[in-house]
């Protein structure tokens, strides 16, 4: 759910995951609290958190001109 999002930008992210103790507790809903701006390129670090207490870090790079203030969530599930 994003409250205020203005702009248009291209985005790339990568990220790091902390607290896997089981690969199965990957899986799950991650919910995320993020506030950013950018302009002509700019970075940002976006912490996600599951039920099982997995943490992720994307950290992403815009290009062109973005503000955003954002609350909200994505399910993750690994397939074989």
């Amino acid at each position: 759910m994003t409250i205020v999002d203005v702009g248009a930008t291209r985005i790339s992210a990568t990220g790091e995951v902390y607290h896997l103790k089981n690969l199965s507790d990957f899986d799950g809903n991650y919910v995320a609290l993020s506030a950013g701006a950018a302009v002509a390129g700019g970075a940002d670090a976006i912490y996600l958190e599951n039920q099982h207490g997995v943490v992720i870090k994307l950290s992403t790079t815009a290009i062109g001109l973005r503000f955003n203030l954002a609350a909200g969530g994505v399910n993750i599930a690994l397939k074989a």
